[in-house]
């Protein structure tokens, strides 16, 4: 976000029709509603926050690392945040959707919006913006790439 004198303002981000969204003037014009779910993804993911999801430290600043099991339930494989997070990158990208974890890593590259984005959400809950754009049976599609239930 810039300023009246078109200085950057450190620590405010805008995305979608706040800021013109990419058809500029024209903010009603295409997939407004899908462009603020990716840019805000894109944004979201730059602003420095707390990560709620990492181990305790004890109080004294050094992680305590906890060691990784492999747990299921009912025959599913629980996949925790952790986990998931670390699945982040192109060439090892999963994504969970209403709590179910994907390895779409294979798919990306046919996605039909490209490929850009799904490694956006690689190693994230991308649930709000698969739902932006997708109905979830089509998730039936991808029973092969499950890979199990996020554990929350």
């Amino acid at each position: 976000v810039l300023d009246e004198e078109q200085n950057i303002i450190h620590g405010l981000h805008a995305a979608g029709e706040v800021s013109g969204g990419v058809h500029g003037n024209n903010r009603l014009g295409g997939n407004s509603l899908l462009e603020c779910t990716v840019f805000g993804t894109i944004v979201g993911k730059k602003i420095p926050v707390l990560n709620h999801n990492t181990s305790d430290d004890g109080g004294n600043g050094d992680k305590i690392e906890q060691e990784e099991e492999e747990e299921s339930v009912d025959g599913e494989r629980m996949v925790k945040f952790e986990e998931l997070a670390s699945h982040n990158e192109p060439d090892d990208c999963w994504v969970a959707i209403h709590d179910q974890v994907y390895d779409l890593t294979a798919f990306a590259d046919e996605h039909p919006a490209g490929s850009g984005s799904i490694h956006v959400l690689a190693g994230t809950d991308g649930t709000e913006a698969f739902d932006a754009a997708h109905s979830i049976g089509i998730l039936e599609d991808f029973d092969e790439d499950k890979i199990g239930v996020l554990v929350r």
